[in-house]
């Protein structure tokens, strides 16, 4: 049996107070997105960025379902995107990125769901279509595939790539300056979607970055896990059909580098050789006792900057593991394999 509590934040269980409305934009971007010129496009290519590092947000508000619905149900404030705002704060969550900036990006890409990229090709950013090499916009079967395929895309953007924050994203995706930006458009981007996202409540999660660093199977390994951060914790559960325990996780997990990890967290922390928290790196395991019936009964993977992957209670995600709860609560530490070669 596992036992899993204290996950701060409650996991991915959050919405956000939505308050205002829409602001206006420079004439010239609400004609470029009439055209459905992606101007900012780039954000919304598949092709990764070369990065060591990743990210993580944790929720800081509360939900006003009702302040969110009064944007989402009125076209003036936002055109094609109206009775969609249920779907775009669920798709959001899914990949664990702030609804206000999704929200806010693709309302500034779209002239406020005006353009003839969200409107004709349910196309809610301008996403330029690969198989055109980049010079045609990708039409989607639904608006709903469209919303999927930009929030899938601005997740690697924001968490993998750790663009997470509206400065960092406009200085990689519209510089100031660039040499394919002669009008000078760029210059609006980042105080356009910060704009946004005050008059829609302000942004609603706090991202952080977390250093990438480790070989191709401890990549392998929390890729994997990533699979499913913000699903529910399954007490029992060993695999995606039913979600995961924190052991089931790392077993589900290890396996994909071809490690065959015990099933129980006290078992894991048996398994593993003794290190110290200083010792620590990517990939090593942290075990706590958060109940009586056996010395060890949950287990996290450490991914540095003083973070683990785990499942517990609040959901499967990022927690501080040398918080006030989980702090006390640490057994000892574990590794595995040396992931750092």
């Amino acid at each position: 049996m596992e036992n899993h509590s204290g996950k701060s934040g409650g996991g991915k269980k959050w919405i956000i107070a939505l308050l205002g409305i829409m602001g206006c934009f420079p004439v010239i971007l609400i004609l470029a997105g009439l055209f459905g010129i992606g101007i900012f496009s780039s954000l919304f290519h598949e092709e990764e960025l070369d990065s060591e590092y990743g990210g993580f947000c944790q929720p800081t508000g509360s939900v006003n379902m009702s302040a969110w619905e009064m944007t989402f149900s009125n076209s003036a404030q936002s055109g094609a995107f109206v009775g969609y705002g249920g779907l775009i704060v669920q798709l959001a969550q899914e990949q664990g990125i702030d609804p206000i900036l999704a929200a806010a990006i693709m309302l500034h890409e779209t002239g406020k769901g005006t353009s003839n990229a969200v409107r004709n090709y349910n196309n809610p950013g301008g996403i330029m279509d690969p198989a055109s090499g980049w010079s045609r916009l990708k039409r989607f079967p639904s608006m709903e595939e469209g919303l999927r395929y930009t929030m899938a895309n601005l997740k690697r953007r924001i968490i993998d790539d750790g663009l997470n924050t509206i400065e960092k994203l406009g200085a990689v995706y519209a510089p100031i300056g660039a040499a394919n930006d002669p009008n000078g458009l760029n210059r609006y981007w980042v105080p356009r979607v910060t704009e946004l996202a005050a008059k829609l409540g302000g942004l609603s999660m706090d991202c952080e970055d977390v250093v990438v660093a480790g070989n191709d199977k401890y990549q392998a390994i929390l890729n994997e896990m990533l699979k499913y951060d913000g699903w529910h914790y399954r007490w029992g559960g060993v695999s995606p059909k039913t979600s995961f325990d924190c052991s089931g996780l790392m077993m589900w997990a290890f396996k994909k580098a071809g490690i065959n990890l015990p099933r129980t967290s006290y078992e894991q922390y048996k398994f593993t050789k003794r290190i110290s928290k200083d010792q620590l790196q990517p990939g090593d395991l942290i075990f706590f006792k958060t109940a009586s019936y056996n010395p060890v009964t949950h287990v996290g993977m450490y991914v540095g900057n003083g973070k683990m992957f785990d499942a517990n209670n609040g959901g499967i995600g990022y927690t501080n593991p040398f918080n006030s709860y989980w702090g006390p609560k640490i057994v000892g530490y574990g590794r595995v394999a040396d992931f750092s070669k």
